[in-house]
């Protein structure tokens, strides 16, 4: 994928310094997903608008002194509103002064704790959408993938049927054009340099004193067109080679996806689904591509989804 380079981990801001030059990358550990997925910053500052074809362009073969009608591409424009993403915190000042090394690292600790969650809830966000937070963006399996009569929506083969008991693994064509998170206000995520001193209400009563340390920034997810992305649903007891197969033969030739996304529920079961044919009859190993597209396996995929109909 040439255009991998470009991901969060490059563009999001903290204030000003980008996690990389920040060297602590393993905040996106929790978020696999995110570590790998295209980013790109709005179009403007809280919105981004793109354009997506709707209808191709024609060509035809004529005869001699006779004509065809060409018909010019469409597309339409689509515009994605970005949401407020809020992990502000704040701190005992008794505990922070405590601190072995300071009130100033015990805020650093809380913040890289507080920024881990907030990039596994984004995560869970560009999966499921409204249905992980209400508040948030639309992510894949609310926007495309939400019904089997979807058209790049399969079941499973051997499919479940257990309320609530389902998993399901995501088909990604990630970049540019296609799926893509968007991050606002040229991608900075601002923490308070300085945070202030507030009273907050005690656990049991009274009040107590806190340093409080804002953490906003401006976050959504571009879907791309309506081959970006494909779900194999209904997953609870089996999954294999075949089932993967199907999902990928949705997608046109030319843009298959370049990621697919499972949890280990389902790694496991495609795993098992494997006939090891080593010469020392060795177990098949665990799960980390099919047919050579690579295998993004995060806790960020249900394994409590409903039996999709």
């Amino acid at each position: 994928m040439a255009e991998t380079y470009n991901t969060l981990n490059h563009l999001v801001q903290i204030n000003d310094r980008n996690l990389a030059d920040l060297e602590v990358t393993d905040l996106l550990d929790d978020a696999p997903l995110l570590k790998v997925l295209y980013t790109q910053t709005a179009s403007q500052k809280t919105l981004h608008k793109y354009l997506k074809q709707t209808v191709a362009s024609a060509a035809a073969f004529r005869a001699a002194l006779d004509g065809v009608t060409n018909a010019a591409s469409q597309d339409e424009l689509v515009t994605v509103t970005l949401q407020i993403l809020d992990g502000s915190f704040h701190a005992d000042v008794a505990l922070a002064d405590a601190y072995k090394d300071g009130r100033g690292a015990y805020l650093q600790k809380e913040m890289f704790r507080k920024m881990r969650q907030i990039f596994s809830t984004v995560e869970k966000q560009v999966i499921y959408g409204v249905g992980n937070d209400s508040a948030g963006f639309i992510g894949l399996h609310d926007g495309f993938l939400n019904a089997l009569s979807n058209a790049m929506v399969v079941a499973a083969r051997k499919a479940g049927s257990t309320a609530n008991s389902q998993t399901s693994v995501y088909f990604i064509r990630h970049g540019r054009d296609d799926v893509s998170l968007v991050l606002g206000n040229d991608g900075k995520i601002v923490v308070e340099d300085e945070p202030t001193i507030q009273r907050v209400a005690g656990s049991v009563s009274g009040t107590f004193p806190a340093l409080f340390v804002p953490v906003t920034g401006y976050i959504g997810l571009q879907l791309g067109s309506a081959y970006s992305s494909a779900r194999i649903a209904n997953i609870e007891t089996a999954l294999d080679d075949d089932d993967i197969a199907e999902a990928l033969s949705l997608f046109p030739a030319s843009r298959q996806p370049n990621v697919i996304v499972m949890n280990r529920k389902a790694a496991k079961l495609l795993r098992e689904s494997r006939t090891a044919t080593s010469p020392t009859g060795a177990p098949a190993p665990w799960v980390e591509s099919c047919f050579n597209i690579p295998v993004i396996i995060t806790d960020s995929v249900k394994s409590t989804e409903a039996v999709e109909t």
